[in-house]
């Protein structure tokens, strides 16, 4: 009797992983919290964070985490390059609350996060509903996400939240 293999755990599911924990990592660090979502429908994580008391503040950042071990930089060894899926584009710049991309490098054991709704505001050129199947996005490699950057994402949500309420953050 011949014995098939049995299912593999294959090095993109460590480095998906790793990725992940690589994320939950910096944002635990800065103090906010974050939950999983095991049903990927175009998100991997949600954060909340919390004011100076230790209060949950109103608002969520989403993010989506993908890794590699052979990240690719451009020409001028300074930017990402990452092809990401024109439908969820379309998902994320429909977000009120950030969408992050991160893409995490396994054989640094770093990754580069990008804004995305802020990405596309910045580049008005790149038509989503012209686009083909996947675009490709640009983060400069000076976006490494640490505590530091988590404290930036949150400052964006925040920003986000106080612009929904009608009001600006100065005014706070």
């Amino acid at each position: 009797m011949t014995t098939l293999p049995g299912k593999m755990r294959t090095r993109e599911h460590v480095l998906a992983d790793l990725g992940i924990n690589y994320v939950e990592r910096q944002v635990l660090l800065f103090g906010c919290s974050v939950q999983r979502i095991y049903s990927d429908y175009g998100y991997d994580l949600i954060m909340s964070s919390f004011n100076a008391n230790g209060e949950i503040e109103a608002g969520i950042v989403f993010f989506q985490v993908k890794a590699t071990d052979n990240l690719q930089l451009l020409g001028d060894g300074k930017t990402v390059s990452w092809v990401v899926s024109r439908r969820d584009l379309l998902l994320w710049v429909s977000e009120a609350f950030p969408v992050i991309l991160v893409v995490y490098d396994g054989r640094r054991d770093r990754a580069f996060w990008l804004h995305v709704q802020a990405y596309f505001a910045d580049h008005p050129s790149a038509d989503l509903f012209l686009a083909g199947q996947t675009i490709s996005v640009h983060l400069p490699v000076t976006n490494r996400l640490n505590r530091r950057s988590v404290q930036r994402i949150v400052q964006r949500k925040n920003a986000t939240q106080a612009r929904l309420q009608g009001r600006d953050l100065l005014d706070v």
